[in-house]
């Protein structure tokens, strides 16, 4: 039997691909709006509107993402 672990955000709250989040960009200061699109071991991958850079998806750790509710 498999334990099954939840990823949750900064403030505790459970997150799921497809979930609308706000993070900062790394080396940025600045927040963003993004989608998870995918959950792995330590980091979330998200998709968000292009930057500067014309990035168009993050990779961040779970306790540097907070959930929309």
């Amino acid at each position: 039997m498999t334990k099954e672990t939840y990823k949750k955000d900064f403030l505790g709250n459970e997150l799921k691909v497809g979930d609308e989040v706000v993070f900062m960009q790394v080396s940025y200061r600045t927040l963003m709006k993004g989608t998870i699109a995918k959950l792995n071991d330590k980091k979330a991958i998200i998709h968000h509107h292009p930057t500067n850079t014309y990035k168009t998806k993050s990779l961040q750790f779970y306790n540097q993402i907070i959930k929309i509710l």
